[in-house]
């Protein structure tokens, strides 16, 4: 029987019942210390806790390895493995950290009121995105809507246009867009723009083009740069963007917006 390095420690707790009382003693030691035994010789350990290097070869043959040396290579596999683990999760962990401090640098107080003042003042706010950026519309439309804004996210091309052809000098457009190029979503907000619409941009590069069409342009901090940028979410700079002008929203007229964010979960828990 051979063990996989990522399954040796299971093997060990699982085969307790095969040792005698200083085996258990030295299988509880490498548990506890897997970095540190994958470095020591069979005499070392042995003196460490006393034992002799027989009972330690005894102990690898019960895990059905030849003896000890093959046990330590298979150790060393592990605790390699989980090294590298915990630095991707580490490399991880920084980026999202990233994220969250980039966020909270390139947008300022004073944008974000004037976005709340945008969004405030509107009849209707219509919110475009495509593909990732389409979900991240349907996230904002559930957040705000109830909150008591009049929100619709569309996220067809075609419709996305349609619907810009019927907005007004009342209306709130929001454009999505982490690249800011992305030509559906441009083209519908210049139709709004000519209808008379307030436009408010989300998108990493302040200067694409849909950052051109803004009124107000509010930045999310681009991931592409980062170590594992590829394994974040696209949603999470969008995300963060929207906390913060909830946040500010519900403020501002704190009383009147949690008493409709209740009515709206009340029934939502009087139909379940």
């Amino acid at each position: 029987m051979e063990y996989l390095a990522e399954n040796l420690i299971y093997g060990i707790e699982c085969s307790m019942d095969k040792f005698t009382k200083t085996e258990e003693e030295l299988a509880h030691y490498i548990l506890q210390r897997p970095e540190e035994v994958s470095q020591l010789t069979i005499s070392r350990i042995a003196k460490k806790l006393h034992i002799s290097p027989a009972t330690i070869t005894r102990f690898c043959q019960k895990l059905a390895f030849s003896g000890f040396n093959e046990f330590r290579h298979e150790l060393k596999r592990f605790v390699d493995q989980n090294i590298k683990q915990v630095d991707y999760f580490a490399k991880l962990y920084q980026d999202h950290l990233g994220i969250i401090d980039n966020t909270f640098h390139i947008t300022t107080y004073d944008n974000i009121q004037k976005a709340v003042s945008f969004l405030t003042k509107a009849n209707k706010i219509h919110v475009y995105g495509i593909g990732s950026s389409g979900i991240a519309a349907q996230e904002f439309k559930s957040k705000f809507f109830r909150i008591g804004l009049t929100v619709e996210a569309i996220t067809d091309p075609h419709q996305s246009m349609m619907d810009a052809a019927l907005s007004n000098e009342n209306s709130v457009v929001i454009g999505i867009s982490i690249s800011g190029t992305t030509k559906e979503v441009i083209s519908a907000v210049k139709i709004a723009k000519k209808q008379g619409a307030c436009i408010l941009v989300f998108t990493g590069d302040k200067n694409s083009d849909l950052s051109q069409l803004g009124d107000l342009t509010l930045l999310v901090t681009s991931k592409n740069s980062m170590h594992m940028g590829q394994n974040i979410s696209p949603l999470l700079p969008l995300l963060l963007l929207f906390d913060l002008l909830y946040t500010e929203l519900v403020a501002k007229d704190y009383k009147n917006r949690i008493s409709i964010r209740e009515k709206t979960l009340k029934v939502l828990t009087e139909n379940d």
